[in-house]
């Protein structure tokens, strides 16, 4: 072989390497999906319900989901009862919502409405909505710039049966898109992509605070006409409150102030532990059987796992204060409360487990007894019930959405405090400003009423630190007062339209969320409305 044949095919090896090489390092240009949707929430399934509506035929959705069904904590989470207001008699939250809130009523059977949320979202568009169950994201890749994600990396999970903590289970595979949505309750994705985040209630108190959470318990043993019928010993007024919804099935709520007064209940509130019980919503799943939201799990932080202890994953000291339990370690030390003996457990008849003893004294709950599984053990959410982890920052250290918009809502355009909004909202949100503790000593719960729905602006939904991403989950751009009211779920199914129509657009503009300008907001506004939403008041 001549040398001049040597020279040519070196030449040629080399340059078949550097093209691998280069392919390896660079991003593919065709990404896997059109849009990639972290958490199977009501936001989450909201969102994809209306970007494989909204795509092109040839696009789809790929939806990542930690859990093992849809709908995440009002779901598999146990909590099946919907928090609700009125405005001028009707609901202001429309959109997909409405549709699901019309199906089973304000209560309902958790497994019949993930698997509504599931015919709706991949039944309904064939071909359009993939989703990995018990998922969970291990890395975010972000381009070279830092401000965009071209790609994540996730792994199955389980949680382990003897240590309760989430465990990675099986192979990573990297995933790409043009857009990402995270409707999570934990902001995982957000954080991992560097988001600037508040933590909890930062904006307003001191330190590293969230609300407290809770792990929602299956019992049965409810006697409604008798938590009807108790009355407050001094004021003679009614303290538990049941109905019967739609479906036939029983809703209750109440107990706020006997909580106060019980001398069981505040036993076992004074008790040196991280658990509070609280005036309490119950709904039946199935008859004779109800999901109860009672017990407070104080000093959690949503945003921290085991599974990224030890890691570069593990939250900066920003987002972490002293002592505080992952969530792992805040769904062990539930189950272990719910076996542990009661204070005078030598005394015959009193051999119960503390905890049902002091849910014993609630009007209605003498029988009430902890549904248990073929292994024997408690029946329970299969997530915490989360109600704060961190908000998005936008810059300048303000948020899109902050409490006095929602405090002092107008009753129309051109009124009160959230007028400015008006031009670029995407839905309407309505509930009270609902603050639990975040620990012992703290108020177990405050309340205020906002006269009016606000605007939510899409502002809320974007970040411009990352600007292929939509934020309607628990990572918007919300300050903590104003995510008080925010953090329900029919408005932040409200927020899933939204991102899940712009996103949608986004992807057939070619245009990056963060980006689009008020003409295009006016489009999406447009096609909101067209799917049911409601944006006026």
């Amino acid at each position: 072989m001549s040398k001049k044949t040597w020279s040519i095919l070196i030449i040629i090896a080399i340059m078949v390497g550097a093209s691998l090489v280069y392919s390896n390092l660079t991003p593919q240009s065709q990404p896997d999906h059109a849009i990639v949707i972290y958490g199977g929430s009501f936001a989450g399934c909201a969102a994809a319900y209306q970007a494989a509506a909204h795509l092109p035929p040839d696009e789809n959705v790929l939806m990542i989901v930690p859990e093992s069904a849809l709908g995440s904590i009002g779901t598999v989470g146990g909590q099946n009862f919907f928090d609700i207001r009125n405005w001028q008699g009707e609901f202001p939250t429309r959109g997909s919502f409405a549709r699901w809130f019309e199906a089973f009523g304000q209560g309902y059977n958790t497994k019949k409405m993930a698997e509504l949320l599931y015919k709706d979202i991949v039944e309904q568009h064939p071909g359009k909505v993939e989703i990995l169950f018990n998922h969970e994201i291990e890395a975010v890749h972000l381009d070279r710039k830092g401000t965009e994600i071209s790609g994540i990396t996730v792994r199955p999970i389980e949680r382990n049966a003897e240590t309760q903590a989430v465990e990675w289970v099986g192979e990573p595979r990297r995933i790409s898109a043009e857009v990402f949505i995270d409707a999570s309750d934990t902001g995982r994705l957000a954080r991992l992509a560097n988001v600037p985040l508040s933590p909890g209630r930062a904006d307003w108190a001191h330190g590293v605070q969230q609300q407290a959470a809770t792990l929602i318990l299956q019992v049965t043993g409810v006697d409604p006409l008798a938590a009807k019928a108790y009355r407050h010993p001094e004021t003679g007024k009614p303290e538990f409150f049941y109905f019967k919804d739609t479906d036939g099935s029983m809703l209750g709520w109440g107990g706020k102030e006997f909580t106060t007064y019980d001398p069981v209940v505040t036993a076992y509130n004074s008790a040196g532990h991280r658990f509070t019980l609280k005036g309490y919503n119950i709904a039946e799943d199935t008859p004779g059987k109800w999901w109860l939201n009672i017990l407070l799990i104080h000093e959690v932080n949503g945003m921290v796992q085991e599974i990224d202890r030890g890691t570069n994953r593990w939250p900066s000291s920003e987002l972490i204060a002293p002592g505080q339990w992952t969530t792992d370690q805040a769904y062990r030390h539930v189950l272990a409360e719910l076996e542990k003996p009661y204070l005078l457990a030598s005394i015959p008849g009193l051999e119960r487990p503390r905890l049902l003893e002091a849910l014993r004294s609630f009007p209605g709950f003498e029988n009430l007894d902890f549904v248990r599984d073929k292994n024997g053990n408690p029946v329970v959410g299969e997530v915490l019930y989360l109600r704060e982890t961190a908000h998005a920052v936008q810059p300048h250290s303000g948020f899109a959405l902050p409490a006095d918009a929602v405090r002092y809502a107008g009753h129309s355009p051109g009124r009160g405090t959230d007028a400015v909004l008006y031009p670029t909202r995407v839905g309407l949100g309505l509930y009270y400003i609902d603050i639990n503790a975040y620990q012992k000593g703290d108020p177990v719960q405050t309340l205020e009423t906002p006269d009016n729905p606000h605007y939510i602006p899409y502002r809320a939904l974007t970040t411009p630190a990352v600007v292929n991403l939509l934020l309607p989950g628990y990572a918007q751009s919300t300050s903590s007062e104003a995510w008080a009211s925010m953090r329900v779920i029919p408005n932040l199914t409200v927020c899933g339209d939204a991102a899940g129509v712009a996103a949608a657009y986004s992807v057939t503009q070619s245009k990056s969320p963060a980006a689009l300008t008020i003409e295009d907001v006016r489009e999406i506004q447009k096609r909101l409305e067209a799917a049911g939403a409601r944006l006026d008041k």
